[in-house]
């Protein structure tokens, strides 16, 4: 009785799994591990501008290669300690 029961649970809990061998399941894992590698990226060129290291991840993390473009095009934030002469 418990060993039916326990393989009936099994198939349940594999039912509701999604298959690991699925190419969709490859393709969303490299989209994830390449929106993580552009959000890191913007965000350390941002960073190094005196921007928010964290909105720029989100950006990049969100829409990958326009954000990264986006935080190489920004200009950097001027602290105003610095005066131009003439």
């Amino acid at each position: 009785m418990i060993a039916t029961v326990l393989a009936f649970s099994d198939v349940m809990i594999l039912g509701a799994l999604p298959k690991w061998s699925s190419q969709w399941t490859y393709v969303m894992f490299g989209a994830l591990v390449l929106a993580i590698i552009m959000g890191t990226w913007a965000g350390a060129v941002a960073g190094r501008k005196g921007r928010s290291m964290q909105k720029w991840f989100l950006f990049g993390f969100f829409v990958p290669f326009v954000g990264l473009i986006a935080a190489y095009v920004v200009k950097p934030v001027s602290t105003g300690s610095t005066q131009h002469k003439g």
